[in-house]
């Protein structure tokens, strides 16, 4: 999801883009027609077919307003659109951290929904080779099948594969085994190469988990390219250890190895259950996360407007005592204005007419330009600071 999307009802899509021709919608949002239509085929919506507004135009029977399939593990039972949407659309709330979670594919209980999808899985075989690969290993395979090419017609090459030994090889056949698995469920993995190591996760709905094949225990080691690495002659048999890490930071893992006679290769079934039960799991725990975060920003947001409203209010203190100041200023000057005129009155002081005018003017204009009513300077403080 882009930092500027916004969430909304899958349903309140579908009725968007069945209740106008699109170029009519796509008008609305500033789009092309096709631009929106690929939006919305993203978002696994399907527009009405080719002539169904001609047939409602003629009064004919159409088909029926489709419904949004339920939600799966692992989905935010929203979709994520562009920000424009938000002129056509009510944006949605995430669901509630506390639930409930229950659709027609997803129980509320995860330990019916590992059984749920345990026996859905059904029994999984691991293919003896890659010659059929999950579309998640492809690339990675395409990689390993350049260095080869390119290995072959050198006598020597830095850039060997990574995965053509038994141990590798196994690793890749688990994977894809467990690839495959996952998505006779509608779910999805890939895994690329990055310094020799493979890199794997599921993606469960709108979920990612973390994936990892290691070796158990201890075992020989070569250092290739800067890097110790499991020794390439390793047997296939080497114990070795699935883990799922959900957030990717190697906490709350779960795991499973070889163990004597049974292998991981029997239990990917088991294995592919639990990683969907991991990605429902995350989802739900990223609720919460998002709220607890959500309620985070929203105390820093009020202890910012808070200590800002102090400041002000400091500062309208401030300008309040300054008024003081100031028309105590004004007061001494029209004061001492008033005196001398007395005193010119009195015959006290003989001072020139037209000095004692021009005197008496910019005095009183000095004490005005102070003054905190005349120059408007109490408005300063006059209003109490506004809340934002």
């Amino acid at each position: 999801m882009w930092q500027k999307d916004i969430l909304v009802l899958p349903d309140d899509l579908i009725a968007f883009a069945w209740s106008a021709p699109m170029r009519d919608l796509a008008a609305k949002l500033e789009l092309s027609d096709v631009g929106l239509k690929k939006l919305l085929t993203r978002c696994g919506v399907v527009a009405p077919p080719q002539g169904y507004w001609n047939k409602i135009r003629a009064g004919k029977k159409v088909p029926a307003l489709p419904k949004a399939p339920p939600r799966r593990p692992g989905e935010m039972g929203r979709a994520s659109v562009d920000a424009r949407f938000a002129k056509v659309l009510t944006i949605a709330a995430p669901l509630a951290s506390n639930g409930p979670f229950a659709s027609a594919l997803v129980p509320e209980d995860l330990d019916e929904l590992h059984a749920q999808e345990f026996k859905a899985i059904g029994k999984v075989s691991v293919p003896q080779t890659l010659d059929r690969p999950h579309k998640g290993l492809v690339q990675l395979l395409k990689q390993e099948q350049r260095r080869r090419d390119k290995n072959a017609e050198r006598e020597w090459t830095f850039d060997e594969p990574r995965f053509d030994n038994p141990l590798g090889k196994r690793r890749l056949k688990i994977f894809n085994a467990l690839f495959l698995a996952l998505s006779k469920r509608g779910h999805d993995g890939d895994a690329y190469e990055r310094d020799g190591e493979i890199h794997a996760r599921a993606g469960i709905g709108d979920t990612y988990i973390g994936l990892d094949i290691g070796i158990v225990g201890s075992h020989r080691t070569v250092r290739q390219q800067g890097y110790v690495r499991p020794a390439p002659d390793l047997p296939a048999s080497t114990p070795l250890s699935l883990r799922i890490d959900p957030c990717f930071d190697r906490k709350n893992t779960i795991s499973w190895q070889d163990d004597g006679d049974t292998k991981l290769e029997s239990k990917i079934a088991e294995i592919a259950a639990a990683i969907i039960v991991a990605g429902e799991k995350k989802f739900r725990l990223s609720l919460r996360e998002a709220e607890e975060r959500a309620e985070r920003e929203r105390i820093e947001k009020e202890n910012r407007r808070q200590e800002q409203l102090a400041q002000l209010n400091q500062q309208r203190l401030q300008n309040l005592r300054t008024s003081g100041e100031l028309l105590r200023q004004a007061e001494d000057i029209r004061s001492l204005v008033e005196r001398v005129r007395r005193a010119i009155d009195d015959g006290s002081v003989a001072i020139n007419a037209a000095t004692l005018e021009a005197w008496h003017e910019w005095a009183l204009a000095e004490a005005d330009r102070l003054d905190p009513v005349r120059s408007g300077q109490i408005m300063t403080h006059l209003h109490g600071p506004k809340n934002r």
